[in-house]
């Protein structure tokens, strides 16, 4: 079977997209606008860009069509826009269904972090507050928005700032434990995946740091 794009409604490309590009790591975004309301939201077109310096992106892709069929910012980009800085929160096996809630299409005067009980801490660095539960916190301040396509924008951030729990770091080898960290991952759909059955591959480079 071969499936061009150009001939497929958006919403099959979309799905083709999501569903081939498995699975996807969360973002879970924090921000906070300039009136100090906070947000929460999470992103799945998440990645790492480079570690010098350490430098993370997020697709936010555009808030649906309203009364008058005009695409618009969501409240993330927009707070990040204002502010410059946001925090990027790793959403672990007991946050699933928090991080799941705080992705509804709230208003901008609502707090997710009130929707879901979660707890909102200080950042060392940046004005977005961190989500206390969340294993890992990566303070960040705004790059760069590159527009991408019709409706989304690319957020690149470079972290300033980790947080990360106790049990979740080895100093010894200076890289996270992943057996104990449990990340979620997106797929499609109403789909998600734990991380709960790893394996390891030894590279071909002996000199491997990874």
């Amino acid at each position: 079977m071969q499936l061009d794009p150009q001939t497929l409604e958006p919403i099959a490309v979309y799905k083709l997209l999501i569903s081939s590009v498995v699975p996807r790591p969360i973002a879970w975004v924090s921000s906070v606008d300039a009136h100090g309301v906070r947000n929460l939201a999470p992103f799945s077109y998440f990645m790492a860009i480079t570690d010098d310096p350490p430098t993370i992106a997020f697709s936010c892709s555009a808030r649906g069509a309203g009364k008058e069929g005009a695409w618009g910012k969501k409240d993330t980009l927009r707070n990040i826009e204002a502010t410059g800085e946001f925090v990027v929160n790793i959403a672990d096996d007991d946050r699933a269904e928090a991080m799941n809630l705080s992705s509804g299409d709230f208003p901008p005067e609502v707090d997710e972090f009130s929707v879901t009980k979660l707890t909102a801490v200080p950042s060392a660095l940046v004005k977005a507050p961190r989500v206390a539960e969340a294993p890992i916190n990566m303070e960040c301040r705004l790059v760069q928005v590159l527009p991408v396509g019709k409706k989304a924008n690319l957020v690149l951030g470079q972290v300033v700032q980790w947080h990360v729990r106790d049990d979740v770091y080895d100093a010894a080898t200076g890289r996270l434990d992943m057996h104990r960290l449990r990340p979620v991952g997106r797929l499609c759909g109403n789909l998600y995946s734990h991380i709960h059955q790893i394996f390891e591959m030894k590279r071909p480079n002996p000199d491997y740091r990874g």
